[in-house]
């Protein structure tokens, strides 16, 4: 019996996700950060590590271009752009170059969700894009973080074989995406919070541990990695400050997951605290940013 098989017979959540699954998109950006007038950036290209991140989990990527600072595309980004992957639409904002381009980055991302509420998402953290100056509120949000949990191929490993490896592990990859997307809103609506709060976190768990355990299968380096999730959503509407034993800001274990990592003293866990919201009226229960960031490699 083959693993898919095997998983299928004796694990419950295996293929658990609408038959269609939905179409996402993801706004990528090199490694700027932009405070007022000021830009540094670590990269004109895509961060390569991010890169393979983005494509194992979306299936569209869009990195606005601008006239006033133009960063042109590398080698990868040609190759996606070749493969109907990538698009780069130009947001060209007259004014300061720096706020252009920040506010470029945040009118893709704004006009991608109002044509296709729920589908698009954006990559923010240090190897992607940093605002300072902000377009979301402190503490009107939620922030679900899985730490060293998630198996990305390795910088340098090529994009065809990330890209084959995704069509070939397909159900694993949306299983996965599909709990992280529904975990908010499943709990907010549920009558026993807590209850439903232990049971989405078990999903993940196991879909997480079902994702590390094709990644010690790969035939390319694999770094074991946290990924962030924020969702535009009052902690407090979301989850009371203390649930059945679970509290904003703490950690809690994910056993399954950690004992297919098998790394002493690093155990896999979930964390949920506040986070950044959208200043929008129509915010979106869908995540609306998503961040990586890699450890060491999974042997």
């Amino acid at each position: 019996m083959g693993e898919a098989q095997r998983r299928k017979h004796s694990d419950p959540n295996f293929g658990r996700f609408p038959k269609k699954a939905p179409f996402r998109g993801l706004v990528v950006s090199p490694p700027i950060e932009i405070e007022g007038t000021r830009l540094l950036a670590r990269s004109s290209n895509l961060d390569p590590q991010e890169l393979r991140f983005a494509l194992l989990f979306w299936d569209q990527l869009v990195w606005p271009s601008s006239r006033a600072i133009h960063f042109a595309s590398g080698p990868d980004e040609v190759f996606l752009e070749s493969a109907k992957i990538l698009t780069r639409p130009d947001y060209t904002i007259n004014g300061d170059g720096a706020q252009g381009i920040a506010k470029g980055q945040i009118q893709a991302f704004l006009d991608l969700e109002c044509a296709e509420p729920g589908v698009w998402a954006m990559a923010q953290g240090e190897n992607s894009f940093l605002w300072k100056d902000g377009f979301a509120d402190e503490g009107s949000g939620v922030l679900v973080e899985l730490h060293r949990a998630i198996p990305i191929p390795k910088h340098d490993v090529p994009l065809a074989e990330v890209l084959e490896f995704r069509v070939r592990r397909r159900d694993e990859l949306l299983l996965l995406r599909y709990h992280l997307e529904t975990f908010v809103t499943e709990i907010e609506t549920a009558v026993d919070k807590p209850a439903a709060l232990k049971n989405r976190a078990a999903e993940i768990d196991q879909a997480c541990a079902n994702l590390l355990q094709v990644g010690k299968e790969w035939q390319f380096p694999v770094y074991l990695s946290n990924i962030k999730t924020s969702f535009s959503l009052s902690p407090t509407k979301f989850l009371p400050a203390v649930a059945g034993g679970w509290a904003l800001g703490e950690s809690y274990g994910l056993h399954a997951a950690s004992a297919v990592a098998a790394f002493a003293g690093a155990a896999s866990t979930i964390e949920i605290k506040s986070d950044l919201g959208l200043r929008s009226l129509k915010r979106p229960k869908s995540p609306f940013r998503y961040a990586c960031l890699t450890h060491q490699e999974l042997s």
